[in-house]
């Protein structure tokens, strides 16, 4: 694996366990629409899709700016769900 790989890696998945982090801590209130954007990011981070994840994460930090209005999410979210699914990508990347 290459520097630029493992630095787009590690940058996309800091990103994201930020905004997690954030919502375990209670400093953020989060969407349906944001959580659908964050599990997006984490497979692009799994599929090695880092500019699209980026974007998909730019988006979910400015929800006022991107959710549209009145989105309705078919299932149901779970953050620690997704936290762990990040961790497993993580801790998979690394055993490369």
């Amino acid at each position: 694996m290459t520097t630029p790989v493992r630095t787009a890696r590690r940058n996309l998945a800091q990103r994201i366990d930020s905004m997690l982090r954030k919502v375990v801590a209670g400093a953020l209130e989060p969407t349906d629409w944001q959580l659908d954007q964050v599990e997006a990011a984490i497979a692009a981070l799994e599929e090695e899709r880092f500019a699209e994840g980026e974007r998909t994460m730019s988006r979910a930090e400015l929800p006022k700016l991107y959710e549209p209005a009145g989105y309705v999410r078919s299932g149901q979210g779970d953050w620690r769900r997704l936290a762990d699914r990040l961790q497993a990508v993580v801790e998979e990347a690394a055993a490369f």
